[in-house]
């Protein structure tokens, strides 16, 4: 078995031949997982090689109904509100909030993504009114190398505009600096009055330890690290300095940081950062937690 500290250094084509073979692993257990599903009656979940691609198998739901109470407790999202979700994945969000959003009262739920198969997968199993997913062909070495380098999200999201909520779970632990700060424009166009971004991320501070924290990122400078030396977007982490930094050079004012348990053994709201931003021009008085 390979050392944890060689693993980090492995090469981007060894770990898209190491990624391609779990991906054969999975699927030749999927008729396995179907009769599990059906005991449990979870039908509705994703294959579990899209499951996985994600995150861990086991807080694949957990982990969606967590943002979920977030993005209604601080976060403003209400049965009515218009929900854009950045990196959706597979739809673990969307299937969290099935019952929620209420297309009648004009809520609505579009999920984006540069993974391909998840986004098919959502457009074929989540069907209800209301709720609407897309690829985008956006390059990102890990998730979609076969995407345009030069991609403009602001058109892409333009699209979707006006909505009330924009959700990005563990989107930019996947991103370089250059892609985040896109988002960070794309998003502020689509954004309408008064309306609430929460996003998940590694954010660390000088005082921060990165050699003692759950996630370690050994490689990189004191703005921006990542875990694995050749395939950056696998996870990265940034100072949470820069992150405000570019967050207000696109316009945005930070309302809420609430630290992740992934400095530590110890919990916090989330496993990741939770940041709740608006707009700089929308700013509104928000009570402390």
């Amino acid at each position: 078995m390979l050392h944890a500290s060689k693993l980090t250094k492995l090469s981007q084509p060894t770990a898209r031949l190491a990624i391609a073979g779990r991906t054969l692993l999975y699927k030749a257990f999927e008729p396995l997982d179907i009769i599990c599903r059906i005991m449990h009656r979870r039908t509705c979940l994703p294959p579990l090689w899209l499951r996985r691609y994600v995150g861990p198998l086991e807080t694949f739901e957990a982990a969606a109904a967590e943002f979920a109470c977030i993005l209604k407790l601080v976060g403003g999202l209400h049965p009515e509100s218009r929900l854009l979700d950045l990196g959706c994945g597979c739809g673990a969000l969307a299937l969290q909030l099935r019952q929620y959003v209420k297309p009648e009262r004009g809520g609505s739920y579009v999920g984006l993504d540069v993974h391909l198969p998840s986004i098919r997968w959502c457009q074929r199993h989540i069907v209800q009114p209301g709720f609407r997913f897309a690829a985008l062909d956006a390059f990102n070495a890990s998730f979609h190398p076969n995407g345009q380098r030069a991609f403009d999200y602001r058109a892409a999201l333009a699209a979707y505009a006006p909505v009330d909520v924009v959700a990005a779970k563990s989107l930019f632990t996947h991103l370089r600096p250059e892609d985040v700060q896109a988002y960070l424009w794309a998003v502020a166009d689509v954004l309408a009055a008064n309306g609430r971004f929460v996003f998940t991320a590694f954010l660390f501070d000088p005082n921060d330890d990165l050699e003692k924290t759950t996630v370690r990122f050994p490689f990189g400078d004191a703005r921006f690290r990542h875990a694995y030396a050749h395939r950056v977007e696998s996870a990265v982490a940034y100072a949470a300095s820069y992150m405000l930094e570019m967050l207000q050079a696109a316009g945005w004012t930070v309302l809420r940081h609430f630290r992740g348990g992934w400095r530590s053994h110890h919990s916090g709201l989330s496993f990741q950062d939770v940041v709740v931003a608006c707009r700089a021009a929308d700013r509104v008085q928000v009570e402390e937690p």
